[in-house]
């Protein structure tokens, strides 16, 4: 199976342009976490902060989308409101059988936070900045 990523202009995407107008950073998913756009739509986080979310998975969402996306965090399932942003193909995957996989990424703000819904995406980015400084908390 071949794979193949789409160049989108040299940035990672952890890095941002001295013009990036991001309020709060971003944590990078670890591929921990994954979820659900909707009822069926599989998705998996790339990174998160306290005011979006960039996901990966198999189909486009048109911008401007509101859709609510459902994740497990600090074990307990939650779902939040989120407005498309962008959503562009990152890649895709040649199969042996001559089928071709597509990989979306897509980036979503995240809309009228819940106080609960707040605490627990906190409490998982205080893990991931956790690990990130070598205290896995054990």
């Amino acid at each position: 199976m071949e794979n193949r990523k789409i160049e989108s202009g040299g940035m990672g995407p952890m890095e941002q342009a001295k013009s990036d107008r991001r309020r709060l950073p971003r944590w990078r998913g670890s591929g921990w976490l994954s979820g659900w756009i909707g009822d069926a739509t599989k998705v998996s986080v790339v990174d998160i902060s306290m005011s979006g979310v960039l996901i990966e998975h198999s189909n486009i969402f048109p911008p401007s989308t509101v859709c609510i996306l459902t994740l497990s965090l600090c074990g307990a399932r939650v779902s939040v409101k989120c407005r498309v942003v962008r959503s562009a193909l990152y890649q895709y995957e040649d199969s042996s059988v001559g089928e071709r996989h597509y990989v979306y990424r897509t980036g979503l703000a995240l809309v009228d936070l819940s106080e609960t819904s707040q605490q627990l995406i906190g409490e998982y980015i205080g893990f991931l900045e956790a690990i990130a400084n070598g205290n896995s908390g054990g």
